[in-house]
């Protein structure tokens, strides 16, 4: 099961990282996240600063830049900058895995990903085990290979919805 938080009264911006991992109990810690796709409402002067890798094409605003973040420091980034992820793919791997941010056989992307809009999504990353999609300011998608990750999300936010069961409805 997965999950999408879409007209909930119970966030004020869905894309805003610190209440999901309030949901997920802080659980961002236990992993290193692949952060792609990305548009920010602002970027901080000190923003690559939190990163171990990056790859930077045209400046911080490309959305084609990834960026490698512990789950330690992707929590200190979100605590002292309040940063909306008005688009975006946060992956989360196991802390012992190790990527080439270089070299990625799949970058995961939300725009024009009908992977999420059909029963059955799944991490794109194949290595990766959670995935926090940021859909245009608009809805939260929660999808893991960690159940317990997604019921947690569901229990914090009861607003949210087993994702398949709405791609069944719409």
């Amino acid at each position: 099961m997965n999950a999408i938080l879409k007209d909930s009264k119970q966030i004020q911006y869905y894309t805003y990282l610190g209440p999901i991992f309030e949901a997920l109990q802080n659980r961002q810690h236990d992993y290193n996240w692949l952060l792609t796709d990305l548009e920010l409402n602002w970027i901080p002067d000190d923003f690559l600063n939190y990163f171990g890798e990056y790859q930077v094409n045209k400046g911080t605003w490309d959305r084609n830049n990834k960026y490698w973040i512990s789950g330690e420091q992707l929590t200190n980034l979100i605590g002292k900058n309040k940063i909306q992820f008005i688009w975006g793919v946060i992956s989360g791997f196991r802390k012992s895995e190790k990527i080439d941010i270089n070299n990625l056989s799949v970058v995961p992307f939300a725009d024009g990903n009908p992977g999420f809009w059909k029963p059955g999504a799944t991490v794109q990353h194949p290595k990766a085990e959670v995935e926090i999609v940021c859909w245009d300011s608009g809805l939260t998608l929660m999808i893991s290979k960690d159940q317990s990750l997604v019921k947690s999300y569901m229990d914090f936010f009861k607003d949210a919805k087993d994702l398949d069961e709405y791609n069944l409805e719409n």
